[in-house]
């Protein structure tokens, strides 16, 4: 029985193994930093330095210490050497190598460009399936039940190749903040996460056999948002659903105060000149999801008009966490009080959260959520 036992699993290794070499090899170009003035460099490796102008190699460095990097007029600085060069690709030699830049460490290749305005951007070449292990723990939680994870390792998946896809003629596919998905490269990888990646390798969603971009925010709050109300994008997966599932969610319901004083001073810099108190925030239409469209902004001066998808930015996402709210206005600011945290479109994930506690599948969350998708392979 025992002997039986260890050949089924022999078996099952061996088709894991050969379905991973059948998946293709993509590498995406992630910004994981941009508009630094230096920063530092270190890798246990051994690393070479290519001139990215030239594609000529520079130079083998057998162990990287910490180094500081600098743009120069002339090229780019390491330690003292000068590259007379714009931009330089550093990699290691080993597969596995990593290189550490400011404290993470990560993955692949390393681009270090010098900008017309002496700043760095930093781009890291890396596997597609691997850039996902250092995403899943930032965009949720390693503890969560496997079948939220392997949904959002789909989705992010799919949002990657669509970015790469639509991005081709930029510098880089991606960035590493919260504007694209959150990368934390080798540094963030954790066994769970890591593993809900591996058991949902080269998945990705479709619409009638075409990837698109599969968003996903923290909580929806009760419905998620149709895409057209934010982007140029009209398709029947991002068109919105109701929602039961994340009202436990710790981001349901938020509430914050901002003062008079910030209110104007915010405005003004995004050159909504006026002077004087707001004497109303008035919500003038709200979507079928229940979000606001349009502001009325009232002063002792005048009143206009602003988006609510503006407003939310001029006074930063993390602060108003949606565009479902209602405003009270008081002698000295407004509090608003919402719900939902994020943009709203696709994927609600403590709503997967939740999905997954009552027992449903991976596919079944995405397909909720998701109207209308396949589960295919890339």
């Amino acid at each position: 029985m025992k002997k039986i036992f260890v050949i089924f699993l022999f078996l099952i290794n061996s088709v894991l193994i050969f379905a991973q070499e059948e998946t293709p090899s993509v590498i995406l170009r992630v910004a994981i930093f941009n508009n630094l003035p230096n920063l530092e460099i270190s890798s246990p490796e051994i690393c070479r330095i290519k001139n990215l102008s030239t594609q000529e190699w520079l130079a083998v460095i057998s162990y990287f210490k910490k180094e500081k990097v600098y743009p120069l007029p002339e090229g780019i600085k390491i330690g003292t050497q000068i590259f007379n060069t714009s931009g330089i690709r550093i990699q290691p030699l080993k597969a596995e190598g990593e290189i550490v830049i400011n404290g993470r460490k990560y993955r692949g290749e390393i681009d270090v460009l010098k900008t017309e305005d002496l700043k760095l951007l930093v781009i890291n070449h890396i596997e597609l399936e691997e850039y996902l292990y250092g995403v899943l723990y930032h965009e949720v939680s390693l503890h969560w039940p496997i079948e939220a994870l392997k949904a959002q390792a789909i989705a992010s998946r799919t949002y990657a190749l669509y970015q790469k896809m639509v991005n081709k003629d930029r510098d880089y596919d991606l960035t590493s903040d919260f504007y694209s998905q959150v990368y934390g490269g080798r540094s963030s990888e954790r066994y769970r996460t890591t593993r809900a990646v591996k058991l949902t390798r080269g998945k990705i969603l479709t619409y009638k056999g075409e990837i698109f971009p599969a968003y996903f925010h923290a909580t929806c709050g009760g419905a998620t948002e149709d895409a057209s109300e934010l982007w140029n994008i009209n398709l029947p997966p991002l068109k919105g659903v109701k929602c039961d599932f994340c009202y436990q969610s710790p981001h349901y319901f938020w509430e914050r105060f901002i003062s008079q004083k910030d209110l104007r001073e915010r405005l003004n810099a995004y050159g909504y000149n006026f002077s004087g108190k707001i004497l109303g925030i008035v919500p003038q239409e709200r979507n079928l999801s229940g979000r606001i469209r349009k502001l009325l902004i009232i002063t002792e001066n005048g009143k206009f008009a602003i988006s609510a998808k503006e407003f939310r930015h001029i006074f930063d996402p993390q602060v108003i966490r949606s565009t479902n709210f209602e405003v009270e206005l008081e002698p000295d600011g407004a509090i608003f009080r919402g719900y939902g945290w994020g943009h709203g479109v696709g994927l609600c994930q403590w709503g997967a959260y939740f999905m997954a506690i009552k027992g449903y599948k991976a596919e079944e969350i995405l397909k909720f959520y998701y109207p209308g998708v396949e589960i295919a392979n890339y």
